[in-house]
């Protein structure tokens, strides 16, 4: 019994074990928006130049349906945590998936670009940007929808935090809702910094508003490891 109550300390309760509606129309636009960042768009290669230069995307196309499956993954989750269909979260999933399909393209520029800059140029950037501002506008564009998506995340969790539920919240549940918005909110004060970055740093510069982003993997997983150690 200690064991069975010691395992039940450290889970969740599934509420949403089948897709609910919300869950499985999201999960509809997460796979359109990766129909939209494929490798070769609209296009089929002619030529061997043609492929060769479609099989240079493939990096910049990877590294965005990384991060699209990680926010369907992210929504899934909550979903199956918390059940909820209610008009708040029909509302912020919407607004979510509103954001999915509007940033698809900045953020397969913002990939290319990256890959563009490591490369030295070997791997295409298929963009063409033709003035400081243009430079500007694409980091401001991308950091500005990558902190709209975390505060929706944070008000997704925080909604199911507070929404009458099936079962109660266990206190190990809570405090885990509350690690994931905790690390919501870190991710958005990193957006807030690379926007700040990208309208102040000069452009020579410039590269280092998107360099910042990498700031997520040491925090976040360093954020997640210190609430799980702080629980056990």
């Amino acid at each position: 019994m200690a064991d069975a109550n010691h395992t039940n300390q450290h889970s969740w309760t599934m509420r949403g074990e089948s897709m609910t509606r919300i869950e499985t129309f999201f999960a509809a636009a997460c796979a359109f928006a990766v129909t939209m960042v494929v490798i070769s768009v609209g296009t089929i290669p002619h030529t061997l130049a043609d492929l060769l230069l479609a099989t240079k995307q493939i990096p910049a196309f990877t590294a965005s349906f990384a991060v699209i499956t990680w926010i369907w993954h992210t929504h899934s989750v909550w979903s199956r945590r918390f059940g909820l269909e209610d008009t708040k979260t029909v509302v912020f999933s919407c607004l979510l998936i509103l954001l999915v399909l509007i940033y698809m393209y900045p953020l397969r520029i913002m990939m290319q670009a990256l890959f563009a800059v490591i490369s030295d140029g070997f791997l295409p950037s298929l963009i063409r940007l033709q003035s400081e501002w243009d430079v500007r506008f694409i980091f401001i564009l991308f950091g500005l929808g990558f902190l709209l998506l975390s505060i929706n995340f944070v008000a997704l969790y925080w909604h199911g935090k507070r929404s009458q539920l099936v079962t109660a919240l266990s206190e190990y549940e809570k405090y885990q809702a509350n690690t994931e918005i905790i690390v919501w909110l870190t991710t958005s004060l990193v957006c807030i910094t690379t926007l700040l970055l990208s309208v102040f740093l000069p452009i020579r510069y410039i590269g280092w508003a998107g360099y910042s982003y990498f700031l997520l993997f040491p925090l976040l997983n360093g954020l997640t490891w210190h609430r799980s150690k702080k629980w056990s």
